[in-house]
């Protein structure tokens, strides 16, 4: 009776622990950037492995409509191992920058998963994080998009 009590308090606690990747990362941090191909979640991807993340800032109905007045600045694009968000920080295992200065007019990065990964508790948790500031913009706030998790296995 014990271990029937146990099993669904544990998978609760879980599911609230969860990450969402979709809650700022930081401060004036705003989920605005639409990916719409790139690495599904769930999914598991091997190193070496070659993809192409198609974006735009679309609406998303998670961001207000005036901040596409402002022109983003050159994207980034960033894995991220085990994020784990701590109030209003969050930390993770690993970051790797993969790349920089995408033009926002571009709409779409081709890049390949690193072969040197570093040594992770746990590859089954990455993220995939493009990101753009509008520097132009009130208080000079970042929009992302983020994919995962997924794994990276070879």
């Amino acid at each position: 009776m014990k271990l029937t009590f146990a099993l669904p308090t544990a998978l609760l606690a879980l599911g609230v622990a969860a990450f969402d990747k979709n809650q700022p990362w930081g401060k004036r941090d705003y989920a605005c950037v639409n990916a719409f191909q790139g690495i599904p979640d769930n999914s598991t991807v091997a190193p070496g492995t070659q993809i192409n993340v198609k974006f735009n800032r679309a609406d998303t109905g998670r961001c207000d409509a005036y901040l596409n007045q402002y022109p983003g600045d050159p994207y980034s694009l960033w894995l991220y191992n085990n994020p784990v968000r701590n109030l209003d920080v969050i930390s993770f295992d690993q970051s790797i920058k993969i790349t920089d200065g995408i033009a926002e007019a571009d709409g779409c990065v081709t890049f390949t998963i690193p072969d040197n990964l570093p040594v992770v508790a746990d590859d089954s948790v990455w993220y995939l994080r493009l990101s753009t500031s509008l520097s132009t913009a009130p208080q000079m706030p970042t929009l992302f998009n983020a994919a995962g998790p997924f794994a990276i296995r070879g």
